[in-house]
């Protein structure tokens, strides 16, 4: 059976722009150091946060990706989806009983307008058996569950709403596997969705380096922020080679590993760069930023590296492989800190973590490249 091929849409783009645009709004929240820590109330809502935010951008890609054709009203309804969306990142704040109404009205608004499009298509294949009427079940089981939490608001349960959040998260990653219904996995576009994954992890890299410019003073210079680039741009590196270059895209999956992988992968660079952010900061305890650092790039490795199962064929990922990785990894995470109050360590210790990586992942790409050189041969 033929894979089913999809060109990503330029509107597309645009939407991964305006939910990156929110995921990073989010970082505010633990930015601020206080006391010389991360308030673990913060962190927490931070974490849970993202990935409402990124469960509801994979709700709408979805549907897009298996019935999405960008007629008028599909625009239309994007349009109101991605309005809801600046709202909610507009009222991203530290103070939870002020961002938590707006932040669950903007959710149940956008999983409302993913409603409304599949039961366009619900409709048209006159059942609610098939993948569309599988999808409208399990999203009206999630939206009750923010009603839920908006009832509990207006009634002055506001400490319970982040735990109900926590439950529609879960739930709509959950559900899927209790309610299949009749899913024919020929409908979804394995390339599409890969491609859309990578642009929004791109987009993530891109916040990450605007995050970084203020390190780049043209008044002192000094090679803090160029190690701090090279941190990034190798994390990047490591990322393509690895998604885009040894995975084969061109086959027919249901992906959900490359979707539950991302949530990780996104808010483990976002992560990162908050560590940056209070190392520049100069208040944070030195231990919270260095274990923040290295959590979050062992997060980002696994995460990435959980993808392996998409390999064209011919390439696996090898005991020596797994070995050699975990040895830089240790390596750059014990200087860190064992020299935790000196920057310079914090960096190189940092660089080589990714960078290691990196070129773990690069060599076994160019082993791919010579061995399918040498079979045309």
């Amino acid at each position: 059976m033929a894979v089913k091929e999809k060109k990503v849409e330029l509107i597309e783009l645009f939407y991964d722009l305006i939910f990156v645009y929110a995921i990073s709004k989010l970082t505010s929240l633990i930015s601020e150091p206080v006391n010389g820590g991360i308030p673990l109330n913060s962190l927490f809502v931070y974490i849970i946060t993202s990935f409402v935010i990124l469960q509801a951008w994979l709700y709408f890609t979805n549907y897009v990706n298996r019935y999405g054709r960008w007629k008028g009203y599909e625009y239309l309804i994007a349009c109101i989806n991605m309005i809801a969306v600046i709202y909610m990142a507009n009222t991203i704040s530290t103070d939870w009983a002020f961002m938590v109404l707006p932040f669950n009205i903007s959710m149940l608004i956008m999983l409302l307008t993913v409603v409304a499009l599949y039961s366009v298509h619900a409709n048209k294949e006159k059942s609610m058996k098939g993948a569309a009427g599988n999808s409208i079940s399990i999203l009206i089981i999630v939206c009750c569950i923010y009603v839920i939490a908006l009832l509990a608001i207006l009634f002055g349960f506001t400490g319970y709403v982040i735990w109900i959040d926590v439950a529609a998260v879960l739930t709509g990653a959950f559900l899927p596997f209790f309610l299949r219904g009749s899913f024919d996995r020929s409908i979804i576009s394995f390339p599409h969705l890969v491609e859309r994954f990578e642009l929004l992890t791109i987009i993530t890299f891109g916040e990450a380096i605007v995050g970084m410019t203020h390190f780049f003073d043209i008044g002192s210079f000094d090679l803090v922020p160029i190690l701090v680039f090279f941190i990034i741009i190798t994390m990047f590196g490591s990322y393509v080679v690895q998604i885009h270059d040894l995975m084969n895209h061109h086959r027919e999956e249901r992906s959900l590993r490359l979707m539950f992988s991302h949530y990780f992968i996104v808010i483990s660079i976002n992560l990162v760069t908050v560590a940056f952010e209070l190392v520049h900061n100069g208040e944070i305890n030195p231990w919270i930023a260095g274990g923040l650092l290295i959590i979050s790039l062992i997060v980002f490795y696994i995460s990435i590296m959980a993808n392996k199962e998409y390999y064209h064929k011919g390439i696996e990922l090898t005991g020596k492989d797994i070995i050699l990785m975990g040895a830089v990894t240790l390596i750059g995470a014990l200087l860190i800190l064992l020299f935790i109050d000196n920057l310079y360590a914090f960096l190189i210790g940092a660089l080589i973590i990714t960078f290691g990586n990196f070129e773990i992942l690069l060599s076994k790409y160019q082993k791919f490249l010579a061995d399918k050189n040498n079979d045309l041969f």
